[in-house]
């Protein structure tokens, strides 16, 4: 039900043909793939393939003893546009079997296993790579200094993401988000979603996720969006105010960060902004998670 990868190449910002290929067994088989980025932080900084890819779950390194991203983990996105790595876990001074190593084939097999972990607890995250992306990125609510850039959205937390929160997934064929977005009562492009959270949650990060197709991208990498289908994402409180949105144009996933200052029902509004790829499939998942820092 899952791939970790801690072999890369290709130390530029190309998309190339095996990230392309990742992509595709990742969407074709309905499988998460975890990859180190490389350890060229230091060096060129480069994200390196398959870690580009955009079905991919890129993990950077970082020191568990100060919470602070390792300069050797890579952080350059690729070319196609989308933000490496997604999350971080510690990595430096692992000791395993004898050995202490440092770098992201520590720290990927360690989010990897987190979410095999989850996987056993909630099987409805078997064959929805979408969801587990969502799902471990949503908790993905440890600081660790460094940067967005090096960092992704955070360090990984297991019960922050396993223990509180709401989830959905969708999945179909080429028109299944003109079905989803008519199931409530509007057909004006949003799926609209709601879930009950208190005002003593101090926090709730939500992740939406979904898959594309590595043919199509491959084909398309030198355009100004090679992504297939670009989603937008919108949250409101119970009053209906706005509270934030996430409009990225490269990445296969979208993620808003906010306080509930009130108890009631929250909506989030999925928009799609565009469908480029017209053979693509839906493989969508969004996570709501609630916790306390």
């Amino acid at each position: 039900h899952i791939v970790t990868r801690s072999n890369s190449s290709n130390d530029s910002t190309s998309y190339n043909t095996l990230d392309r290929d990742w992509d595709n067994f990742s969407y074709d088989n309905n499988i998460p793939v975890f990859n180190s980025g490389g350890n060229t932080g230091t060096g060129t900084g480069n994200v390196q393939s398959p870690g580009k890819g955009l079905n991919i779950i890129t993990v950077g390194n970082y020191n568990d003893a100060t919470d602070a991203i390792s300069g050797s983990s890579p952080f350059v996105d690729p070319q196609i546009g989308n933000d490496k790595p997604e999350i971080s876990a510690p990595g430096t001074n692992i000791t395993a079997g004898g050995f202490t190593k440092s770098g992201t084939s520590m720290s990927t097999p360690h989010a990897a296993a987190f979410a095999a972990d989850m996987m056993s607890h909630s099987t409805y995250l078997q064959y929805r790579p979408q969801s587990v992306k969502a799902k471990i990125m949503a908790g993905a609510t440890d600081s660790i200094s460094g940067g967005y850039n090096k960092v992704g959205l955070g360090g990984i937390d297991f019960a922050s993401a396993q223990w509180s929160g709401h989830w959905f997934w969708w999945s179909g064929g080429t028109s299944a988000f003109n079905t989803f977005d008519g199931q409530d009562g509007a057909a004006d492009n949003y799926i609209v979603k709601q879930v009950y959270i208190a005002n003593t949650w101090e926090r709730v990060r939500v992740v939406l996720s979904w898959l594309t197709r590595g043919s199509y991208t491959y084909d398309h990498r030198n355009d100004a969006h090679p992504i297939g289908l670009d989603l937008d994402l919108k949250v409101y409180d119970p009053n209906g105010h706005y509270l934030g949105g996430s409009f990225s144009w490269d990445n296969p996933f979208e993620d808003v960060d906010f306080t509930p200052t009130v108890s009631g029902y929250y909506t989030f509004k999925i928009h799609r902004y565009a469908t480029r790829d017209s053979s693509l499939k839906l493989r969508m998942g969004m996570y709501v998670n609630y916790y306390n820092p």
